[in-house]
């Protein structure tokens, strides 16, 4: 069996399983259901008795189960197979890209732990104290801290150009309102 990809896994999964049934079949378990991994995404309650499911897979046919790993919260190192997001120095660490952690571990001289994360065919080692990797943000936390940045930004122009204070809850209404930065296009 291939490593466990925990980024794939449905939000509800609190564990990974395999099932010996005409073959090996891989299921993201929880306690009322389970799903195949790699198909689509379908949960199944699970089966037994006389009812509509008896022909789906019992709890108890699920082995060999893996527990989902606890959620980082950004402090210390991230658990092996936490989903997180990175940036990189040769791109002065101000881009952040998804990976997952794939290994954590000391220096050989036993000073420093660090954890190597893949971003695609990119690895890269981070110690705990450079701050740069952090839990991957959901879609709702990425677009609201785009939105702030735009809210700010909209503020700090508006200052600029008036040289007056400018109350945030308006640049938030004009944000809401959909009035967003306008670039002049150069015409020759």
């Amino acid at each position: 069996m291939s490593k466990i990809d925990w980024s794939k896994a449905p939000d509800w999964a609190d564990g990974h399983g395999l099932v010996a049934h005409h073959g090996i079949t891989e299921v993201w378990i929880s306690m009322d259901q389970y799903a195949v991994v790699g198909a689509e995404d379908r949960a199944y309650p699970y089966g037994g008795g006389t009812g509509d499911h008896r022909h789906n897979f019992t709890r108890s046919q699920v082995q060999y189960i893996t527990p989902r790993p606890t959620r980082w919260d950004g402090e210390g190192l991230p658990p092996v197979g936490t989903p997180v997001e990175a940036s990189f120095a040769c791109e002065d660490f101000e881009d952040w890209h998804d990976g997952v952690c794939v290994a954590v571990g000391e220096d050989p001289e036993g000073r420093e732990d660090f954890c190597v994360v893949q971003c695609g065919r990119k690895i890269a080692m981070y110690r705990d104290e450079a701050k740069r990797v952090r839990p991957r943000r959901s879609l709702e936390q990425i677009k609201a801290e785009d939105r702030e940045k735009a809210i700010v930004e909209m503020a700090e122009t508006m200052h600029a150009a008036t040289g007056f204070g400018v109350n945030r809850a308006d640049c938030e209404a004009l944000y809401d309102a959909g009035y967003r930065k306008q670039v002049e296009s150069c015409q020759t």
